[in-house]
């Protein structure tokens, strides 16, 4: 298979990439890369000749469908988790942040049960087609637009009045700084141990505690 190697280098240099737009030719030396016409078996009167354009021929196009098959498995791949929700002005939701903690306490053990989602709060306006802009409170300093994967939609009435949000926010995601440390104790199954911490965070519910 070693003979086949320039061709695979030749026919990756020659492939325009669909991020850039160029062969990676053409982006290294400035110019598109030279045309090989298309060989019609036969063409050649040296058989061994002919035999090798073939299988040239053949490989190419053989490159040409793994590669095409690779894109189409990696878009059908990144389609699957997306979803096309689109909605309505007045529709509350709740807004998906993921909080600074305080890096000296440790970070809780099972991050994914920790509160991710705030709110709920009210859709006033869609910006373009994939964001959203919130009636956030007043004293927040959070940027009120959020892309539409960032938000889950509130089901059923509301039983309380709209959520509220950390007043701090860093790189426009919400700090949380503890309250009250309710319990200590050293994780002996790190090296070194490390102490862990039951908190209480600031303007976070009882139940949010970590």
């Amino acid at each position: 298979m070693s003979r086949y190697i320039p061709l695979i280098e030749w026919s990756y240099n020659r492939f325009t990439h669909s991020t850039t737009g160029f062969t990676p030719f053409q982006v290294t030396y400035g110019k598109p890369p030279p045309f090989i016409p298309f060989y019609l078996t036969g063409s050649s009167s040296t058989e061994a000749m002919d035999s090798w354009l073939t299988n040239r021929i053949t490989l190419m196009t053989m490159l040409h469908k793994k590669l095409e098959k690779a894109q189409l498995a990696m878009k059908t791949s990144i389609n699957r988790h997306r979803r096309d929700v689109v909605y309505q002005m007045g529709d509350w939701v709740y807004v998906r942040l993921r909080p600074y903690r305080q890096r000296s306490l440790h970070s809780p053990s099972c991050p994914k049960l920790t509160k991710h989602f705030y709110g709920p709060f009210r859709i006033t306006a869609r910006i373009g087609p994939v964001a959203y802009k919130l009636d956030l409170p007043l004293n927040s300093r959070i940027h009120l637009v959020f892309h539409y994967s960032l938000l889950k939609l509130h089901k059923g009435p509301l039983l309380s009045v709209p959520g509220e949000l950390p007043l701090l926010a860093q790189d426009n995601k919400p700090i949380i700084e503890p309250l009250t440390i309710f319990d200590t104790k050293m994780d002996v199954s790190t090296v070194p141990p490390t102490k862990l911490a039951l908190v209480q965070w600031k303007g976070l519910a009882p139940e949010n505690t970590t």
